[in-house]
């Protein structure tokens, strides 16, 4: 849902090929390791399309297989994990992904194999085959569904931005109290990005968040126009910067495209508050 957007993509790509040269030995293919490691997605597309159900090459996909277990159980993917500092899934744009090493315990976003592991055992290894996400997305999800660059939203790629929305569709009056008074709807006229909301159960899930629809809309009636513009002149420059700063502090999630990755629930705030006509 959210594109993955960094500055410094490539060169963390680099690294994390650096780091696993280091510590294993990559079996041999036609594409060199570094190629394969930081390979970008249209070629990664490339070098998935070249091996799938090519039967010449059994033998050396079965050598990947068993080289993808032992690296997998000697790379460090905390290192990978921090040095990316998605914090939100790109996914779903739900859950927290927070890194945290702790003596007490340890966490981090689970890495999804956009092109699944067990097909394209190649590719489990490379950079921006590694997506972080949370393991709602990653396991309960996705699971082993197939996924590709020609049908689906890949989050180093592009995110739904305007090509989804969550919609609010009023039932009756009590729709200003009352959960069951409105309906909530995502959908998409692309046909990959359709594809994102079905395969991830976005709308399902989300539906499950109505209470804070039903939030949105009642701090839309209590923060009106005028309460906005007399919040802003008496503290605009001491509790926050601008009326964006204001608006999260009110509504509780980023309304700039650039920072819907920040916080969870952020496009389904962005896109009701814009139906509601607060942005």
């Amino acid at each position: 849902m959210i594109k993955i957007a960094m500055p410094n993509l490539e060169e963390l790509a680099q690294k994390h090929y650096e780091a696993l040269k280091s510590k294993i030995k990559f079996p041999t293919c036609k594409y060199a390791l570094e190629e394969v490691i930081t390979a970008k997605p249209k070629k990664l597309h490339e070098i998935a399309m070249h091996y799938k159900g090519n039967h010449k090459f059994d033998v050396m996909i079965k050598a990947y297989k068993n080289f993808t277990v032992k690296a997998e159980n000697t790379y460090d993917a905390y290192d990978l994990a921090e040095s990316l500092h998605v914090n939100v899934c790109p996914y779903c744009n739900r859950n927290y992904t927070f890194t945290v090493r702790s003596k007490n315990g340890s966490t981090r976003p689970q890495f999804d194999h956009f092109y699944d592991k067990a097909t394209y055992p190649i590719l489990a290894l490379s950079f921006y085959n590694l997506i972080p996400s949370c393991p709602t997305c990653n396991t309960s999800i996705k699971g082993r569904k197939q996924f590709s660059l020609t049908t689906h939203v890949h989050p180093y790629v592009e995110g739904f931005d305007n090509k989804a929305r969550f919609a609010l569709h009023v039932n009756e009056s009590s729709f200003y109290y009352d959960e069951k008074g409105f309906d909530l709807e995502l959908s998409s006229d692309d046909v990959k990005v359709q594809k994102n909301i079905d395969d991830f159960a976005l709308e399902e899930i989300y539906k499950n968040h109505k209470d804070i629809v039903l939030e949105l809309i009642q701090k839309s009636v209590m923060y009106n126009e005028s309460y906005i513009q007399e919040l802003m002149k008496n503290y605009e420059g001491t509790l926050f910067k601008n009326e964006e700063d204001l608006l999260r502090l009110i509504f509780g999630g980023y309304i700039a495209d650039k920072d819907l990755g920040k916080r969870p629930l952020s496009k389904l705030t962005k896109d009701i508050l814009e139906q509601l006509e607060i942005i």
